[in-house]
């Protein structure tokens, strides 16, 4: 997947280090090495490097908020 600014994720259960709870994340700033990011509550970011960040992604840690309301949510 290739990674641009805003977009934004929805967090699951395999993200461990969900300090805020939060619910989301959004990509803030991509660099060769980096992945800056924005937690959702939280009033600081965070750095992942990128290869992690990817792996987070792959391995369902991370799913791509396409902006679409869930089933459960319309229901």
């Amino acid at each position: 997947m290739e990674l641009k600014e805003n977009m934004q994720f929805e967090i699951t259960t395999k993200f461990v280090p969900n300090f805020y709870n939060s619910k989301k994340l959004k990509v803030v700033k991509i660099n060769a090495s980096n992945v800056r990011i924005e937690m959702e509550n939280a009033k600081y970011g965070g750095v992942f490097p990128l290869d992690l960040f990817q792996s987070l992604i792959r391995n369902g840690a991370l799913l791509l908020d396409d902006g679409r309301e869930s089933e459960e949510d319309t229901a």
